[in-house]
């Protein structure tokens, strides 16, 4: 589990808390949507990244995460639409790896 020592305070547990708290310090709030539809769509991937892709085990387990992705992004250029956000980073970072082992 990550963990970011702050100065201002106790310590940050867990990717999404740790990368959102970034985000805001770097003054970048649209990578957490701009609108509460928008917003609440980037969270939904976010956690999806940390509950499936973080506990994918088994090649069936990539291949459903896998198709879940191509079949949302079908008519999508980012996962929360048309802007580019935290989701999106995560999730490559989060896949990185497999795509690079196909």
């Amino acid at each position: 589990v990550p963990v970011l020592q702050t100065n201002n305070g106790p310590g940050l547990t867990g990717l999404i808390t740790i990368a959102a708290h970034l985000v805001k310090q770097a003054k970048k709030d649209q990578l957490l949507g701009s609108t509460a539809e928008e917003k609440a769509v980037v969270q939904q991937w976010l956690e999806y990244r940390v509950t499936r892709v973080d506990g994918h085990s088994s090649k069936e387990d990539t291949r459903i995460i896998l198709k879940d992705l191509n079949t949302h992004l079908e008519d999508k250029v980012y996962l929360a639409g048309n802007i580019f956000t935290l989701a999106d980073i995560l999730m490559y970072y989060g896949l990185h790896h497999v795509m690079v082992s196909i």
